[in-house]
């Protein structure tokens, strides 16, 4: 018998209606949260872990917290999620492994 499964993050956008972008002006940002989930076989079962909500423009990649304020570098979610794609990235890694964007 082989089972295939395994933690992982997943991305999921929290409101519908998109925000305007404090970095290029589209109203292309949502509300998103990365969660972990508990997958077998690819499917998604069981979330274990809730993320912490942050908005991410569709357009630009831009990310910052919910009142709006810019993650610098050295932050928590700066260092843990990837500003291009949000997936949740190791401290120590220079690039995404998802995206393939520099940190």
């Amino acid at each position: 018998m082989i089972f295939i499964g395994g933690i992982g993050p997943r991305k999921k956008k929290i409101e519908s209606h998109p925000r305007i972008c404090s970095n290029c002006g589209l109203s292309q940002a949502y509300l998103v949260r990365v969660d972990e989930y508990l997958s077998l076989f690819f499917i998604p079962i069981l979330r274990i872990r809730k993320g912490q909500p942050f908005v991410e423009c569709e357009r630009c990649g831009h990310v910052a917290d919910e009142s709006g304020k810019v993650y610098a570098p050295g932050t928590d979610l700066q260092a843990t999620h990837c500003r291009r794609c949000g997936e949740t990235l190791e401290k120590e890694f220079e690039y995404c492994p998802y995206c393939g964007a520099k940190r």
